[in-house]
């Protein structure tokens, strides 16, 4: 998964650079803050309160704009995703870390007024997991098993404003719809799947 990550990533760069060139094609980065907070059915069963854990995304995008108004968005993005979870009686807190290149591929519509245009967007996201680390209390734990599944797919959608051509900000919500945790019994997977917010500032050349 790795390796196809990073064929993926190249062969975007590559179609930047060939494309750059051309009316409505711009290559930018995107970087900002992120919530992660783990989401579905049997969260709840899950020992200890779900909350959300610090982190952030970073990455780069393809925008081809077709006309004012449409803009088709590819990305890669380094993004954290997992959650903090926190005992009831306060005796520990735990952080569940899993990071992960995600690849969206976004629609974008723009409302063409002058200046300053807001702006909606969504797409699917597929996304490969790089690491994942278990700490209570600060304290990294060794894990014999790995906790989550290797790949995760999902849907983005947010909205944000553009300023201009080459600066924009966006608030957006990548909705995990695949079961994350692996299975705690054989043939039984918890329905439990990643959830994150995320507020980004994207400039694009």
């Amino acid at each position: 998964m790795k390796r196809l990550t990073a064929i993926l990533s190249v062969v975007l760069l590559l179609l930047a650079f060939q494309t750059s060139a051309l009316a409505g094609v711009q290559l930018g980065i995107r970087g900002g803050a992120s919530a992660a907070k783990l989401t579905g059915a049997d969260v709840q069963d899950l020992e200890g309160t779900i909350k959300n854990k610090l982190g952030f995304t970073a990455g780069i995008f393809l925008a081809i704009n077709i006309g004012k108004i449409i803009t088709i968005q590819p990305e890669v993005l380094y993004t954290m995703k997992g959650s903090q979870i926190e005992d009831p009686l306060g005796e520990y807190t735990g952080k569940l870390y899993g990071d992960y290149v995600e690849i969206p591929l976004l629609l974008k519509i723009r409302i063409p007024t002058p200046g300053i245009q807001p702006a909606v967007f969504a797409g699917p996201s597929v996304g490969f997991k790089l690491k994942e680390k278990l700490q209570i209390n600060g304290q990294d734990i060794p894990l014999e098993e790995r906790l989550l599944e290797n790949n995760d797919y999902g849907a983005i959608f947010g909205a944000g404003l553009d300023f201009g051509r080459h600066f924009m900000i966006d608030i957006r919500y990548s909705l995990g719809l695949k079961k994350v945790l692996t299975a705690i019994e054989e043939g039984t997977q918890p329905d439990v799947k990643n959830g994150v917010w995320s507020a980004t500032i994207g400039i694009a050349f």
